[in-house]
């Protein structure tokens, strides 16, 4: 299925994923980075990062000793996971320093691989399917378009932001990716929420979490 929402361009594939088929680069750097630095981020933050690194743990269900975080932003989740974590890195394009953190300039291999809003901003994800990781914990924007229809997506549902969220996601689409690539669901949560409120009624933030099939 495709279909135009504000003059740009989007297809339903065969997984359920909503894609933006004419997304243009999108600039990230320190000063993308900082956007995190905002008082409305910061004010709850220690919440949210408690609540991701609880989230990881029972996902993982055994004693974390090494954890990876892709797209890290302002390295607020890194900086407080490494205060109960052994080995804790973080990998962002943008490669912006965190104090008294391991930042490295790819993906390396650790227990616990974490997307927490990062992976609707990754234009290709078939890297999925080569991952060494045994956990993956992820945590996107809930997109209710199959219900709430076009209209809704255009213009009640905040995370549209063409070029920077190039994908959108359900449950049921994102267990199907995963599951296209060698991961299977097991867990789901709607906990951040709780800090990031919903501006439509409807859930705001999808969290889930994968182990190898």
């Amino acid at each position: 299925m495709k279909f135009t929402a504000k003059g740009r361009h989007y297809e339903i594939d065969n997984l359920g994923v909503i894609n933006q088929t004419d997304h243009h680069p999108y600039k990230y750097n320190d000063d993308y980075a900082a956007i995190y630095d905002r008082p409305e981020y910061t004010r709850q933050s220690e919440i949210l990062q408690a609540m991701r690194l609880g989230f990881a743990c029972a996902a993982h269900s055994k004693e974390i000793i090494s954890l990876s975080d892709c797209g890290y932003g302002n390295g607020a989740f890194i900086k407080f996971a490494k205060q109960y974590i052994r080995y804790v890195y973080g990998f962002d394009v943008t490669g912006v320093p965190v104090d008294g953190c391991y930042i490295v300039p790819e993906l390396v291999k650790s227990d616990v691989l974490c997307f927490w809003d990062t992976l609707e901003h990754i234009p290709d994800l078939s890297f999925l399917k080569d991952l060494p990781h045994e956990t993956i914990c992820i945590s996107l924007p809930y997109c209710h378009l199959i219900t709430e229809g076009k209209e809704w997506f255009a213009n009640e549902y905040k995370h549209f932001k063409p070029d920077e969220h190039v994908h959108h996601f359900t449950p049921h689409s994102l267990a199907n990716l995963m599951n296209f690539y060698g991961w299977k669901e097991t867990a789901r949560s709607g906990h951040e929420d709780i800090v990031r409120k919903s501006t439509h009624g409807l859930q705001n933030i999808l969290s889930m979490a994968f182990k190898r099939k």
